[in-house]
């Protein structure tokens, strides 16, 4: 019985000591972060723990990720990808947890993660005439517009530079340009 014990307590103990170190902290690329963009969560350990296991929080009501690192396919530092649908401040928190055959990982990391808001679309130019013309009405909401020429006013040699999904337009006969949504053919 004292050899059963004895050989229990000697594998136990030896679990212990593949278990030196344990979840170090948490780092994000980038910092801070935008919604709707991915962010790399990078886990770091203390010592070389190699046969765990560990559960990152996320703190946006996604589910946690359970992760099994053993030390040759999955070993720290472990990084995992993650998109943030809104901005906000959020607590990302990694921890020991049995995941099958894998032993909580020792420790536990937490940090805030700043997810900002997405960043505005570049407005486009304000539509305008070459010198001698006049804007006809108004400007369109894709950014169209049409341009009549002024007394003396002459064609222009280049056509004018539209916005996407737009196409410049001259008629000398009525001595008009602009841009405009493209002809279907």
């Amino acid at each position: 019985m004292k050899s059963i014990l004895g050989i229990v307590l000697a594998a136990a103990s030896g679990l212990v000591l593949a278990q030196s170190g344990g979840i170090g902290g948490l780092k994000f690329d980038p910092s801070p972060a935008q919604a709707g963009k991915e962010v790399k969560i990078t886990i770091s350990a203390e010592g070389e723990p190699n046969f765990c296991g560990m559960e990152v929080h996320f703190d946006d009501g996604s589910e946690s990720r359970n992760i099994k690192v053993d030390g040759r396919e999955t070993r720290f530092p472990v990084t995992i990808a993650k998109t943030y649908a809104k901005p906000g401040t959020y607590s990302i928190k990694a921890e020991g947890k049995k995941i099958t055959t894998h032993f909580p990982c020792v420790g536990k990391a937490e940090a805030k993660l700043v997810v900002e808001g997405a960043a505005a679309p570049a407005k486009a130019a304000a539509p305008s005439c070459p010198e001698g013309w006049k804007m006809m009405g108004k400007p369109g909401k894709a950014g169209n517009f049409g341009c009549k020429a002024g007394k003396g006013a002459m064609m222009p040699k280049d056509p004018l530079t539209c916005g996407a999904g737009l196409e410049s337009y001259a008629n000398e006969k009525t001595k008009q340009i602009g841009c405009r949504a493209p002809k279907r053919k």
